[in-house]
């Protein structure tokens, strides 16, 4: 363990840095955790401590000081799960981060969120050290920092969580029929992830598919020609979501761009056969084990569909691959990566 650490992160635990920072912590580095709320609640466990008004307090800090000025500095080492915090750097110079993609640049939601984004991101040169979680997102940051030194390690996943179940079994749990081809799709809806794709690919299938959508779905609904071939989900409990892969037949992933891409090595682990879009990310996370399609026209379902009915009903194995994706690897990494800094 690192003696006097602590991890910091803004995110809630069911988004993906936030899951990331959870991932990290419990690999057994650092002493604590602080979850630095967005709204004063927070969905960690009960050992996490969190913090309110992280809007005034974050912008406090950037310019005076003040509350996370003061917590950063009762360690003597600290490690910030994103970008949003790098300029606490300037009350702890002994700080470590990791940047997981550049997305407030490439799809802004909001100018804010861009100008924060740049505002942190200038601090990076003065990190003790730079994880990136993908050489794709490494790549990009050599672009625009080409004296600093990245560091790749790639996301890992609790195999104990994510594992091959009984289809039939787990169909039988989650109340789906047994005779439908189901097809997966999980994610935000933002730009990147380009769920208007699915219904004009459900619409080209036949009324043996159906469509598990896990995300907010509202939008794209009234699309759907045959309400009855999508189910929309949200909010699914944490032990309930990983069945949701064993049932399905595919992994629809329609995103665009990815840092690294968490549903690929959910559905790896499942024994889930992958369809994404061929771009850097899907080559580097799925190797040779994804059935790709070219990303020369995001708009059009033919390809997907023509894909989807060769493959429903082949099964995949990824052999050696999921090994790469543990937490003992991820944990070797780290610790080479921290003795690198010097922190161990």
């Amino acid at each position: 363990m690192i003696k006097d650490s602590t991890i910091i992160t803004e995110s809630a635990l069911k988004t993906g840095i936030g899951r990331y920072a959870s991932n990290l912590y419990k690999l057994g580095f650092f002493e604590k955790l602080m979850h630095l709320s967005y709204n004063g609640q927070s969905d960690f466990d009960e050992y996490i401590y969190f913090t309110k008004r992280w809007g005034i307090n974050v912008l406090t800090s950037y310019y005076l000081g003040g509350v996370y000025k003061n917590y950063v500095r009762r360690y003597h080492h600290v490690y910030a799960s994103s970008p949003d915090h790098f300029h606490l750097v300037k009350y702890n110079e002994n700080m470590a981060g990791t940047i997981h993609d550049f997305f407030p640049i490439k799809y802004p939601q909001t100018r804010s969120a861009k100008s924060w984004f740049l505002k942190n991101l200038k601090y990076v040169k003065k990190l003790k050290g730079v994880v990136t979680i993908s050489d794709h997102i490494k790549n990009e940051a050599e672009i625009m920092f080409k004296d600093v030194e990245f560091t790749t390690i790639h996301q890992w996943i609790d195999d104990k969580k994510f594992k091959v179940r009984n289809k039939i079994e787990t169909r039988e749990r989650l109340n789906l029929d047994n005779e439908k081809i189901y097809l997966l799709n999980v994610g935000r809806d933002v730009p990147r992830k380009n769920i208007d794709l699915l219904p004009k690919i459900m619409n080209k299938l036949d009324d043996r598919f159906v469509l598990i959508r896990i995300g907010e779905s509202s939008r794209i609904i009234p699309y759907f020609k045959d309400k009855k071939k999508i189910i929309s989900l949200n909010n699914i409990p944490d032990d309930i979501f990983p069945l949701y892969y064993n049932a399905s037949d595919f992994l629809v992933h329609t995103a665009i761009d990815g840092g690294f891409e968490y549903p690929y090595i959910e559905a790896m682990f499942s024994d889930l056969k992958i369809i994404a879009f061929d771009m850097p990310i899907s080559r580097e996370v799925l190797r040779d084990k994804g059935i790709l399609i070219p990303l020369s026209d995001k708009d059009s379902p033919d390809e997907w569909v023509e894909k989807i009915m060769i493959y429903y009903d082949k099964k995949v194995d990824y052999g050696n691959l999921k090994e790469h994706y543990l937490p003992e690897r991820a944990r070797k990494e780290y610790e080479e990566f921290f003795k690198r800094i010097g922190w161990l």
